[in-house]
């Protein structure tokens, strides 16, 4: 009986050890939603175009491209350049859009003095747009950062652009359209009269 509650409470140990550091750590309440994309990139490969891991997009296939003179090694991009990353979205006229970014990243090991030494996130296209960012250490000198973005109007693709003097280890992209009040209404009505069509 002693022999399996230490096995047990060893097993509690390492799960609860793997959900502490795993980097999709902040899920969107909406991911999976109509309306949501959701990208992870794990970088497995040094490919310098690489296909995402995980990908739920209706609405296309999303593309990363990493430009970079120092390379990859073990699943990490020496970045000292730029990740650009285009997203197929909801083609949805007006309302606006919705994006957490989850990047988990550290300082370069050879600072540039041209490039800032954190991650710097831009979002194209634009009218208005807000930004926050909350960062957590993983130890080892890594940081788990969170973006969450808000976009409006609503466009039907965007551009992302990180840049800096930083290594990347993973990165998770989410978003989701949200219509407008009056299409959110007009939608509504359309259910209503679906239903009341039904019953009749």
């Amino acid at each position: 009986m002693m022999k399996k509650l230490i096995i047990l409470c060893m097993a509690v140990t390492l799960t609860a050890g793997s959900i502490a550091f795993a980097d999709d750590v902040m899920i969107p309440p909406w991911r999976g939603a109509d309306g949501s994309t959701h990208q992870l990139w794990e970088f497995g490969t040094d490919d310098p175009f690489p296909a995402p891991d995980v990908v739920d997009n209706p609405y296309g296939d999303p593309l990363l491209h990493v430009d970079t003179p120092h390379g990859w090694s073990d699943g990490i991009w020496a970045l000292s350049g730029e990740m650009d990353i285009y997203l197929p979205n909801r083609p949805v006229t007006g309302g606006w859009k919705e994006i957490w970014i989850q990047l988990t990243w550290k300082p370069g090991l050879d600072p540039d003095p041209f490039l800032p030494d954190q991650p710097n996130v831009a979002v194209t296209p634009f009218d208005h747009i807000t930004m926050y960012r909350d960062d957590d250490g993983l130890g080892d000198g890594w940081i788990y950062s969170l973006y969450r973005i808000d976009l409006w109007p609503n466009p039907p693709e965007e551009w992302i652009a990180i840049k800096g003097d930083i290594l990347v280890d993973q990165l998770v992209i989410d978003t989701i359209c949200i219509p407008e009040p009056a299409t959110v209404c007009l939608l509504g009505l359309g259910a209503l009269a679906l239903l009341k069509k039904r019953r009749v």
